[in-house]
C-alpha cells in the first residue's frame, strides 16, 4: 500500500497499483514588478519564483491572475515577466487579474498570452489524463465589470452557462478529479476583511460559480489576489465545513510583495497559512488522489504545508 498524508495524524492508503500516468502542476500567481528583481527579499523576487518553477519540471504552469504589476501593459510584460517566464510559456495556462486589467480590456495580457489566453473573455479548460481542469476570468464577476453582476456570473450569464456546459461534457464517471482556478478567493483572511472573511463585495458575486462547481463535485479552487499562502480545509460554497467540499489554496505568493494575514480571530476551516515567504503550490495529480506542497523559492523563511487528497 502507498500511503498518503493529509497533515498531522491523518493519512489515507491507496493500492499500489500505479496510475496510468501522473502529472506534475505548480500554481502561483501575483507575479512580475514593473522593476527588476533586486536583493529585498520581501519585493520583486519573481524573478526566483520563475527559477523555481523550472526546476520542478511541471506538466502545467498555472498563473493565477495579477501576472504583471502595475497595469499589465504588454511593454512591461516584454520587459519584465518574459525574460524570466517566457521559457514557461510552452506549459502556461493563465488567469488574468485585476491589475492585467488596469490596460483596458488586458490588451496586454491577452497579446502577450496569444491563444493561450483564450480571449476576449478568457476562460477555458482542459484535460490532464482524467483531470479535468477549468480556467475561469473572475474579473468579470467584479462589481461594476464590465456591467452588471448578475448577468456577468450568476445563471444565464456567458461564462456560468459555459462552465455548466463544459462541466457536463466531463462527468465525474469519465473524469473524477476536478480543479478549477481564476485570481479572486472566495475565502480570505486578510487585514482589511476585519476578520468578516465572507463574503468581501469583490468577490461575493463569483459565488453562484462555486455553487456549480460544488454541485459537480470538483475537488480544489487555485486562486491568487491576496499576497499570502492560505489552505482552506474542504467547505461548501457557504464557508461550512464538508467532507466533500472544496478544498482552496490561495497562491499569490508570485513575487511582487507579500501582504499579512487577517487578524485574530482565525476562521476555523482556514487549515494552513503563511505571509512570510514567495513560493508555489506544487501538486501531483494520480489516479483519483493529489499530493500538494508549498515549495519556498530561493532565499525565502522555510516553510512547510504538505499532504494529499482523495477525488470527490
Amino acid at each position: 500500500m502507498i500511503v498518503w498524508s493529509f497533515g498531522v495524524g491523518t493519512a489515507i492508503s491507496v493500492a499500489s497499483a500505479p496510475p496510468s500516468r501522473s502529472f506534475t502542476i505548480a500554481a502561483v500567481g501575483d507575479i512580475a514588478c514593473a522593476q527588476d528583481p533586486g536583493n529585498n527579499l520581501a519585493v520583486c523576487q519573481y524573478d526566483d519564483v520563475a527559477s523555481l518553477v523550472a526546476s520542478l519540471n511541471v506538466d502545467k504552469f498555472l498563473v493565477l491572475g495579477d501576472v504583471q504589476y502595475e497595469s499589465g501593459e504588454y511593454e512591461n510584460f516584454l520587459r519584465y515577466y518574459d525574460p524570466y517566464f517566457g521559457p514557461l510559456l510552452p506549459v502556461t495556462a493563465p488567469a488574468p487579474g485585476n491589475h492585467d486589467y488596469a490596460t483596458a480590456d488586458a490588451a496586454g495580457y491577452f497579446t502577450y498570452f496569444g491563444e493561450a489566453a483564450h480571449g476576449p473573455r478568457g476562460y477555458y479548460s482542459f484535460d490532464l489524463g482524467r483531470w479535468h481542469i477549468v480556467s475561469l476570468n473572475s474579473q468579470h464577476c467584479r462589481v461594476g465589470f464590465p456591467v452588471s453582476v448578475a448577468s456577468e456570473c450568476g445563471p444565464g450569464s456567458p461564462m456560468y452557462e459555459w462552465l455548466r456546459q463544459d462541466l457536463a461534457r466531463h462527468p465525474n464517471s469519465r473524469f473524477p478529479c476536478t480543479i478549477a482556478y481564476w485570481h479572486h478567493p472566495l475565502f480570505d483572511w486578510e487585514p482589511y476583511s476585519n476578520a468578516n472573511w465572507f463574503p468581501t463585495w469583490d468577490t461575493g458575486p463569483q459565488k453562484p460559480l462555486w455553487d456549480l462547481l460544488d454541485a459537480n463535485a470538483a475537488d480544489v479552487v487555485l486562486v491568487g489576489h491576496a499576497h499570502s499562502y492560505q489552505r482552506w480545509a474542504p467547505q461548501d460554497p457557504e464557508g461550512n465545513a464538508a467532507a466533500n467540499g472544496i478544498t482552496q489554496f490561495v497562491v499569490g505568493t508570485g513575487g511582487r510583495s507579500l501582504t499579512s494575514l487577517g487578524h485574530p480571530p482565525r476562521p476555523a476551516n482556514l487549515a494552513a497559512a503563511q505571509d512570510d515567504a514567495f513560493g508555489v503550490l506544487k501538486m501531483t495529480l494520480g489516479d483519483g488522489i493529489y499530493a500538494f506542497e508549498f515549495v519556498t523559492a530561493a532565499g525565502q523563511p522555510a516553510y512547510a504545508d504538505a499532504g494529499a487528497g482523495v477525488c470527490h
